[in-house]
C-alpha cells in the first residue's frame, strides 16, 4: 500500500489503491451531495445541475486516470460544493438578486406577451404546457405561472371545475384541443379550410369582439363554437 501513490497518483497503481480511490471519491461526492440538502426530484437548478454534472465528471476522470491527483479532486469538489451552498445562501438572503422570479405567462386568458419573451417561450410551447396541465382552451384558464425551476403552474377559472356533465345529468358535449384560426396577426387558413370556414366569417366574428385581424395574438375556436382570443401587446 503506497500512500503517496493513492492521494497523488501514479502509473504504477494496484488494485487496493484503485478502489480506496474510488471508495474517497464516491463518499466524498455524497456526503456533499447531503450537505446540499434534499432536492425534490427533477427539480433542479440550472446551477446546481451543472454543479453535479461538473462534480461527477470530476470523480469519474479521477478514477479512470491512475496518474490523475487524488487530493486536487477532492480540493475542487470541496471548492464547487461550498460555492453552490454560498449561492443557495445568497438566494435565500436575497431572492431579487440571485434567484429568478416566477412569470406570469396568461392571465384570464389573456397571454401576456412581454413576459413571454422574456422567458423565451413560443406560443406553441404555452399551449403544449397548457395541454398538459389538461387546460385545453385559454378560456379555462385564469392564470399560468412559470415557476423558477421550470415547472407551469395554472390555476383554472371556477366554471372549470372538476364538475362532469353526467353529474349534472347534462347532454354531453363535444371535447378537444381548441383550433388555432389565428396567429399572431395572420389567419390559418388551413385550419379554416379543415373546419368548412370562411374567412370574411372569422373577420366578422373577431370584428364583433371589436377587434381587427391584426389585433389577435392568438384566436382558437372551441369545440363548442366559441372563438377565443387572445390580443397583442401594444
Amino acid at each position: 500500500m503506497d500512500w503517496n501513490l493513492l492521494w497523488n497518483g501514479g502509473s504504477s497503481l494496484g488494485s487496493l489503491e484503485i478502489f480506496l480511490r474510488v471508495t474517497i471519491l464516491y463518499f466524498s461526492l455524497l456526503m456533499m451531495t447531503r450537505l446540499m440538502g434534499p432536492r425534490q426530484v427533477g427539480i433542479v437548478s440550472a446551477f446546481n445541475f451543472i454543479t453535479h454534472a461538473g462534480m461527477a465528471h470530476v470523480a469519474t476522470s479521477r478514477m479512470v486516470n491512475p496518474e490523475s491527483s487524488l487530493v486536487a479532486a477532492l480540493i475542487i469538489i470541496a471548492a464547487a460544493y461550498s460555492l453552490s451552498l454560498l449561492l443557495s445562501w445568497l438566494d435565500f438572503k436575497f431572492p431579487v438578486w440571485v434567484g429568478t422570479s416566477p412569470k406570469t405567462l396568461v392571465m384570464n386568458g389573456q397571454i401576456l406577451q412581454e413576459n413571454l419573451k422574456k422567458v423565451h417561450m413560443t406560443i406553441g410551447d404555452l399551449l403544449a404546457q397548457l395541454r398538459l396541465k389538461k387546460a385545453h382552451h385559454l378560456s379555462e384558464v385564469a392564470t399560468a405561472v412559470l415557476e423558477p425551476m421550470g415547472e407551469l403552474s395554472v390555476i383554472k377559472t371556477p366554471e372549470s371545475s372538476p364538475v362532469t356533465r353526467k353529474m349534472m345529468k347534462l347532454p354531453e358535449q363535444p371535447s378537444g384541443s381548441g383550433a388555432v384560426l389565428i396567429y399572431d396577426g395572420k389567419i390559418d387558413q388551413d385550419h379554416l379550410n379543415t373546419l368548412g370556414l370562411k374567412k370574411s366569417w372569422l373577420e366578422d366574428e373577431i370584428f364583433k369582439k371589436g377587434y381587427s385581424i391584426k389585433q389577435i395574438l392568438l384566436a382558437t375556436i372551441e369545440p363548442s363554437g366559441n372563438i377565443h382570443v387572445s390580443v397583442r401587446a401594444t
